[in-house]
């Protein structure tokens, strides 16, 4: 394979799975940006949607019905998320460790076993456009693309309703919030909801496109949506509310194709996760340089005046 196949390969494979993570990522972004809540309940979550999805293909359920199934499923495990830290008054990350710990028995309940796959005549929501174009990779993406799109949409929508903006408040200051008769603990339950739903939606969706569900596939999720996000931040910015969802979709992409050229300059597959760790480390490191480098060009102004 010559280089410039080599980058095409890594350009399609960034974009069929960066806009799937990036559903993922747009969820950790309501949990984490929005709501300034650390939940680790994304790596259950999203192993949960792929398990729903698959499991219920196979039993014959439609696979637009197991997608949908699939949102539910996230948005209850998030609730409960919820429930814990506001009724119970568990610390977030906590509250998020125990939703996690517990959904992982769930997804082994949901699947039966620690992966399971579909068989060749069960149809996905990729299998429409696949048959009617021949370039598989045009038919995943636009399909993806679709989803992401009313994904965007909705998210927009929704956080300039009235419902929204209490959300967005609640997460800006809680106490202001409650000042101004807002009642947080639901907005947290319904935001912690709507973040694992998204979730759920994507473990939904790389499931269908894999054609196979695992108990793995939650493993280092939310510090890849976390990576996904800055580094759309820091590359793009966040001057609007429009201009910030979209840079988490970008970021999500962009950080795909960092993976796969790191896959691609032939390092070892035991190696991987490691490089992955640096890799998301440095990311997440950005804002950081950046300040730091503002900092210095401005010390620099004010010195040479």
């Amino acid at each position: 394979m010559n280089i410039l196949e080599s980058i095409m390969y890594i350009i399609q494979d960034a974009i069929e799975q960066g806009l799937i993570w990036a559903v993922m990522a747009l969820g950790i972004f309501v949990s984490f940006r929005i709501l300034n809540f650390a939940d680790l309940t994304a790596e259950g979550s999203i192993t949960l949607g792929g398990a729903i999805s698959i499991s219920l293909i196979s039993a014959g359920v439609n696979s637009y019905l197991a997608i949908v199934i699939s949102l539910i499923g996230g948005f209850l495990a998030g609730a409960i998320t919820g429930l814990l830290h506001t009724k119970l008054k568990i610390p977030a990350i906590l509250a998020g460790i125990i939703t996690m710990t517990g959904l992982f028995s769930i997804n082994l309940r949901v699947m039966g076993r620690a992966s399971i796959a579909l068989k060749d005549n069960n149809t996905t929501i990729y299998s429409f456009l696949r048959s009617i174009l021949e370039n598989a990779f045009v038919a995943k993406t636009l399909t993806t693309l679709v989803v992401v799109i009313i994904i965007f949409i909705l998210i927009y929508w929704f956080f300039g309703t009235e419902i929204g903006m209490g959300l967005r408040a609640t997460g800006m200051n809680p106490k202001m919030a409650r000042a101004q008769g807002i009642n947080t603990n639901i907005k947290i339950i319904l935001g912690l909801a709507i973040a694992n739903a998204l979730i759920a939606l994507s473990g939904g969706l790389y499931a269908q496109v894999q054609r196979t569900a695992n108990m793995d596939a939650g493993r280092g999720t939310i510090v890849i949506g976390l990576a996904s996000i800055i580094l759309g931040e820091v590359i793009f910015g966040k001057r609007s509310f429009k201009n910030w969802l979209i840079s988490v979709i970008l970021g999500s992409i962009i950080f795909q194709a960092i993976l796969g050229i790191a896959i691609r300059v032939g390092l070892n597959p035991n190696d991987l996760k490691l490089v992955q760790a640096i890799i998301i480390a440095i990311i997440l490191a950005l804002p950081l340089v950046q300040s730091v480098n503002k900092k210095i060009k401005r010390t620099g102004v004010g010195s040479n005046a």
